[in-house]
């Protein structure tokens, strides 16, 4: 179906598809700085932790240099390299580091007297040499300097000869008596501290930067300082292997004597935004729209649709005021004529020399004039209904005389076929009633019985009182109602009718307006019929 919508509502469309713009753009900015805060937030968590994880491990290497320097000044003598090893490698066994380290004991004169690992004496060969031949004489005096400010010094990591980043750590070499001996150097292997950090971490999302308070940048492997290296591995992580901006590092500064050391962490990628978001976005903004289109095209439909019902509606009224109007106008122009003819009949049947041929042309003039009257009777009030003229008016009503008074009306109809109308009464009870509307329905009922009654039959009414109903039924043995138009005798919409034993007609409206009528009274009405056995129309009432 094709049509075109009025301006208003592709305004309304236009306007609605900016307000859902909006609000998905702000709905998927919202979702994605949310992202990127949390994003930022697991960044700093993490760099928190792995801050902590180098701090202990620092903080162990600590331990082990207080205990040094703690049994050192505590001796009854200054102890001897054997015994100096031999209880560093017991204050080991009870701490969570490993066993990479070189120490050297210097004396005042600043000749190396002790220099051993965890496993070797003099592994470089430096008992006996000069320290200012590896820092030179300004470099042994600058170490001398901070010895004497600091009860510990920590020192710039370095590259070691070994092939190693190694982290020194000096401290006053005293006896007892605080006499100034020299001085100890211990080298610690910085890689297994730092390999802490990046333990349980995803490398593939990560990355970290290590550097001194100073500048001097360093990883696993190798110091970034502008001096020899002596060794040819890499590390793989090192941030410049990536394309990693400064602004996009979080750091933490972590304090060790002297010194102080940044960890810094980045993610390898820069975000991006998922591709699924902006897809549901896309999707959800086109479903709003398809929604909104979807509302807008059947209001429009209800709208069309409604004023087309509206205006069939109205053409149907006039259509139907126009249809009760003139069965209005026929049922009463045509009502007084009809009497006026009947009673001129009731004239000339009184009329003497009368011949048969004349009688019974009369007869059947007046049959015929009584059987419209009754029709436009039923069309008349039929009309009224239509048009909602039709007024409950109850009152106590004796139904017994409605009864006799129509059982007296139609005498004439019952006489020509010697019909015996036998009354039956049980009850003489009143009901609360519209006498007009009861009225109506024994006479339509009770002309339908004479009208399909054969000569000579007989018509049974009985009245009874049934628990808090008044029950009325009339029976006749007479042609009955063929079954396929019993299943229609109350639908308007398939009016069917019979001829009656002497070929009466009738309009099948008698029992539709008589049904209506007893159901204005909250009562029943009922129709039983065997074809050619007889039929039982009943109705009840409340007392």
């Amino acid at each position: 179906m094709y049509f075109r919508l009025p301006k208003k509502y592709y305004s309304v469309f236009a306007l609605f598809a900016i307000i859902s713009g909006v609000l998905v753009f702000w709905s998927d900015s919202y979702i994605t700085e949310k992202e990127k805060l949390n994003r930022e937030i697991h960044l700093e968590k993490l760099n928190k932790k792995t801050a902590s994880d180098l701090q202990n491990e620092l903080n162990n290497y600590a331990a082990l240099m207080s205990g040094i320097r703690s049994y050192v000044k505590l001796s009854d003598e200054f102890p001897s390299q054997d015994k100096l090893h031999t209880f560093i490698n017991h204050q080991l066994s009870s701490l969570p580091i490993d066993d990479s380290y070189i120490i050297s004991y210097v004396d005042t004169t600043d000749i190396f007297k002790y220099s051993f690992t965890k496993d070797q004496i003099d592994p470089s060969h430096l008992i006996g040499a000069s320290i200012k031949n590896l820092i030179n004489k300004k470099g042994a005096l600058i170490m001398r300097e901070k010895l004497e400010k600091y009860d510990y010094v920590a020192f710039n990591p370095y590259n070691i000869i070994e092939g190693r980043v190694g982290l020194p750590i000096g401290f006053k070499a005293q006896n007892n008596q605080n006499s100034n001996l020299g001085y100890f150097s211990i080298i610690k292997d910085f890689k297994p501290i730092i390999d802490r950090v990046y333990h349980n971490i995803d490398t593939s999302k990560y990355v970290f930067r290590f550097k001194t308070s100073t500048g001097i940048e360093f990883d696993r492997e190798r110091v970034y300082d502008g001096k020899k290296i002596y060794n040819t591995r890499e590390d793989h992580q090192y941030w410049r292997n990536f394309e990693i901006q400064d602004e996009n590092f979080i750091k933490t500064q972590i304090p060790f004597f002297n010194k102080k050391f940044i960890i810094e962490t980045a993610y390898k990628k820069p975000y991006k935004r998922n591709p699924r978001l902006l897809l549901l976005m896309i999707l959800w903004y086109t479903l709003l729209l398809s929604f909104m289109l979807f509302i807008i095209i059947q209001l429009y439909i209800y709208k069309r649709k409604n004023r087309i019902i509206a205006r069939q509606k109205k053409e149907l009224s006039e259509v139907v005021a126009t249809k009760n109007k003139f069965f209005t106008i026929i049922a009463h122009d045509l009502r007084g004529p009809l009497a006026s003819v009947i009673n001129f009949l009731d004239l000339l049947r009184e009329e003497p020399n009368q011949n048969n041929q004349t009688s019974k042309i009369i007869d059947a003039l007046e049959d015929s004039s009584k059987n419209s009257l009754s029709l436009l009777d039923n069309l008349l009030k039929w009309s009224k209904i239509q048009t909602g003229k039709t007024h409950y008016q109850p009152q106590k009503i004796d139904v017994l005389t409605i009864i006799k008074d129509q059982v007296k009306i139609q005498k004439q109809q019952a006489l020509r076929k010697n019909i015996n109308i036998v009354i039956e009464a049980s009850t003489d009870v009143k009901v609360m009633a519209d006498k007009n509307m009861i009225a109506t329905v024994i006479r339509n009922l009770l002309s339908n019985a004479i009208k399909y009654s054969h000569e000579q039959g007989i018509i049974v009414i009985e009245l009874n009182k049934v628990d808090s109903f008044f029950s009325f039924s009339i029976e006749d043995s007479g042609i009955g109602i063929p079954e396929e138009y019993q299943y229609s005798l109350f639908d308007v919409t398939k009016i069917t009718t019979q001829r009656g034993t002497l070929q009466e007609k009738g309009s099948g409206l008698g029992l539709i307006l008589s049904k209506h009528f007893i159901e204005i009274h909250n009562g029943t009405l009922s129709v039983e019929s065997i074809h050619n056995k007889g039929t039982i129309a009943s109705f009840t009432l409340p007392i």
